[in-house]
């Protein structure tokens, strides 16, 4: 399937899921990673959500409450294929972080696919990626710059890295400051494909 047909099919099965009207047990099907995943290390397997992760993850009940509307997450499969930043996670061995555009409030989203992961049972067991969670992650020149200082950070789309970079706000104007010249330097320096 194109990725056009992919992504318009997951923005038809989100209203579903908006108006109350997706079948139980859905699982969201956003093709298989393309050329920027793959080369920070996402095997060319298909990456699915689970609509009940999905619906758990932005609801404000959710222990780790970042809630968001799921109208908000449109284009999710487009915005995965062509994100900002990619970086290995810090706390899950197989798993990647990906920085994407799509924002919450004006906090944009990232999203963590765990690598190979198994479903099935018995002698029915494939691997696919699977999104473990989406959510508009506060603090992220801080998380960034942490990032990238324990060598997590695997790919920077510039352009959209710079842009993002100029757009983010701070409590402290001087921190901020000391931050994205940091972050700037990084993205200007950083070599996809090492």
């Amino acid at each position: 399937m194109e990725p056009e047909e992919i992504n318009n099919r997951f923005n038809s099965e989100l209203q579903q899921h908006i108006a109350r009207d997706l079948p139980k047990g859905h699982i969201y099907k956003l093709g298989n990673p393309k050329d920027i995943l793959q080369q920070a290390g996402i095997p060319d397997l298909p990456i699915e959500l689970n609509a009940a992760t999905l619906a758990e993850k932005s609801g404000p009940s959710y222990k780790n409450s970042h809630p968001f509307e799921l109208s908000e997450i449109k284009d999710l499969p487009n915005a995965i294929q062509d994100p900002i930043m990619v970086f290995d996670s810090k706390t899950r061995k197989r798993s990647k972080v990906i920085l994407i555009e799509l924002q919450s409030k004006g906090i944009n989203f990232v999203v963590a696919i765990e690598m190979n992961y198994k479903k099935g049972s018995n002698n029915n067991v494939v691997e696919i990626n699977s999104i473990r969670s989406v959510y508009p992650k506060n603090q992220l020149l801080d998380t960034i710059l942490n990032w990238h200082n324990n060598g997590l950070l695997l790919y920077v789309n510039k352009k959209k890295a710079l842009a993002f970079t100029s757009q983010l706000r701070s409590n402290s104007a001087e921190v901020v400051e000391k931050t994205k010249a940091s972050i700037y330097n990084i993205i200007k320096n950083f070599a996809n494909g090492k």
